[in-house]
């Protein structure tokens, strides 16, 4: 792709150097030269993957601008915004990084491509990425809560549910309530229908550590189509556990069964970690009050920029 002259392309691998000079020239240059010793020893280790770097570069051949993909499980990959030097053509260089990199993603079959932008970004970064092809969408919230104080004993008499940990047994009941907790759902509804089923579960397995008895199925008795999904896995380098995905069917919905999920939680990571971990789609009402009246507080807020591919021609 050519922009005014510039040519946008994948970063070849003799030039990463330079091109992660100019993706982190906002930093201080002590630090800079660190950190891009770091990204490229980890690249050597395998740690890393920067076949996602991208580079804007004018006629003279100097890289002005550079933007950082990485592809993740399920047809999903994420994306940080570009960073490009001063010129009168910048945001014109910038969506064409974004651009550029989207139909490639595209071509090789992934569906979703995700930014999260905390305050730190900027608005630059957030119109960037609109102008490239991913807007702005909504903003998560990343809550937290000690595993340690748990939350009041339920009523006497109240439903709830019996869980069974995830085996190959109960696979074909897992996948139909996992499906079944998707319809209707307000968090992230615009992921609706975009990946398959085989996409989604690889997806979560893909976020931290898979542990099949931490997957967890709970129905409520008596109620076949009453049933809950309950996902959990260590956070990455941190002494926490993360609430990969909950969900509940349709017909469990709106009948306080949220807090008992929540409650199954907090017993199965007490023990193993101080902290649980959850974020939410801040449109989630219905799920933002679940969580915050069960002792969660807020850690942090991002906006969420999203591209779904198979919208594209």
């Amino acid at each position: 792709m050519r922009v005014f002259g510039a040519q946008v392309m994948p970063c070849p691998a003799a030039e990463r150097t330079t091109a992660l000079e100019v993706l982190y020239r906002r930093m201080p240059r002590a630090l800079r030269g660190h950190l891009i010793a770091e990204v490229l020893e980890d690249e050597r280790r395998g740690e890393l993957d920067l076949s996602g770097l991208w580079v804007a570069r004018i006629r003279s051949g100097r890289i002005v601008g550079a933007m950082m993909t990485q592809a993740l499980a399920g047809k999903t990959a994420a994306l940080w915004p570009p960073e490009v030097g001063p010129s009168w053509r910048r945001a014109a260089l910038a969506a064409a990084l974004v651009e550029a990199a989207l139909a490639d993603l595209s071509a090789r079959g992934y569906r979703l491509v995700q930014a999260a932008l905390d305050e730190s970004a900027g608005p630059q970064a957030a119109r960037d990425l609109t102008r490239g092809g991913m807007p702005r969408v909504t903003e998560l919230l990343y809550l937290e809560r000690q595993t340690t104080t748990p939350l009041p004993a339920r009523d006497p008499g109240a439903p709830d549910f019996e869980w069974r940990p995830f085996d190959p047994s109960i696979e074909a009941q897992f996948r139909e309530v996992l499906q079944a907790t998707y319809e209707g759902s307000l968090d992230m509804p615009e992921l609706e229908g975009a990946r398959g089923l085989e996409d989604i579960l690889a997806g979560h397995r893909a976020a931290g550590l898979f542990v099949p008895g931490r997957w967890q199925l709970g129905r409520l008795p008596g109620e076949p189509a009453a049933a809950a999904v309950l996902l959990l896995t260590e956070a990455s380098g941190r002494d926490a556990w993360e609430v990969v995905y909950l969900g509940l069917t349709p017909a469990a919905r709106g009948r306080g069964l949220g807090r008992a999920v929540i409650r199954h939680a907090l017993e199965t990571a007490r023990g193993h970690a101080p902290i649980l971990e959850l974020a939410v789609d801040l449109r989630n009402t219905p799920a933002v009050r679940l969580y915050r009246t069960t002792g969660f507080l807020p850690r942090d807020r991002r906006a969420v920029h999203l591209a779904i591919l198979s919208d594209r021609g």
